[in-house]
């Protein structure tokens, strides 16, 4: 990762403590691409670093937004996220480099499954056409719940 993630345990521990707040560009903490989501922009991160007895206790706030596809008509969107998470680190080492929190965090706020807005219609089963832009004329006719039961029948 790199210096901007990076702190200093000596300085942490001369000052009893530490705040920050940072803007995080998306290519630092995922430099490879995320399946199915990439960051919308820099992630701003709040961290507080507290020490205690032997180790230095990290308490880290973060929020961005991610670019991702809806479930239903694949029309890409944004959705909004905040997260926090508590780390500790011992104090008999150089640095404590918070970047791997800051992935870690971020990725477990990726949505499984998103929609676009509430009310969004998807796609037509059978032309593929938008039907939130407007109807598409095609006939859907519901299958049968018995369709697996004539196969049966039938064999």
């Amino acid at each position: 990762m790199s210096d901007s993630l990076r702190f200093s345990v000596t300085e942490i521990r001369e000052a009893g403590g530490l705040c920050a707040s940072l803007e995080v560009e998306p290519a630092l903490i995922f430099p490879e691409p995320v399946p199915n989501a990439a960051l919308a922009g820099p992630v701003a991160a709040e961290l507080e670093f507290s020490v205690g007895g032997n180790r230095i206790l990290l308490q880290l706030r973060i929020s961005g937004s991610w670019k991702t596809n809806c479930s239903r008509c694949l029309a890409e969107h944004r959705v909004d996220f905040a997260a926090s998470a508590e780390e500790t680190y011992p104090l008999d080492q150089d640095s404590v480099d918070v970047g791997e929190e800051v992935r870690q965090a971020a990725l477990l706020e990726v949505p499984q499954r998103s929609l676009c807005r509430a009310d969004c219609k998807g796609l037509c089963p059978q032309c593929g056409k938008d039907l939130n832009a407007e109807p598409c004329g095609c006939v859907v006719k519901p299958p049968s719940p018995f369709a697996a039961l004539k196969k049966l029948k039938g064999s």
